[in-house]
């Protein structure tokens, strides 16, 4: 599985809402400035964030971006699904298909099972970590 720069760091942009609560905002500018990124790039990527229901924006003093949901029931899967995806068996068997259009072994796969049970096994791992499992001490995952 590769991870794009956008879901690092949009996940990134996540946690410093989560580190302020459910109730405080987080300005695009104060989330810049704490990852080292450009105001232009973090609004980009609370957009992704917004229209996938993690994220909401609010005018005000008390303005900002805030999280829609608690850290604690916001899983890491949602975050890559927001902002890119888990590629599915049928793109990885789509993808490499040598010089034809479908891959000659289409009805008798030796290793299609062996995408499949890892997709499964990325999106279950995925699916379990949740916002609120990152916040603080960097700590090992069990697979």
């Amino acid at each position: 599985m590769k991870i794009t720069a956008q879901e690092e760091y949009g996940l990134r942009c996540l946690l410093q809402l989560a580190k302020n609560g459910v109730e405080n905002g987080v300005t695009v500018k104060e989330i810049a400035q704490k990852e080292g990124l450009s105001p232009a790039y973090v609004e980009k990527l609370l957009r992704h964030l917004n229209q996938a229901g993690l994220t909401q924006s609010v005018r005000g003093t008390k303005g900002g971006y805030h999280l829609t949901r608690k850290p604690e029931e916001i899983s890491l899967g949602s975050v890559v699904r927001a902002l890119g995806k888990v590629p599915s068996t049928q793109e990885i068997c789509d993808r490499f298909t040598g010089n034809l259009t479908s891959c000659v072994h289409i009805n008798d796969c030796c290793v299609r099972s062996a995408w499949a049970s890892l997709t499964r096994v990325m999106e279950n791992f995925l699916d379990g970590i949740f916002l609120s499992d990152l916040l603080g001490a960097e700590k090992g995952f069990k697979i």
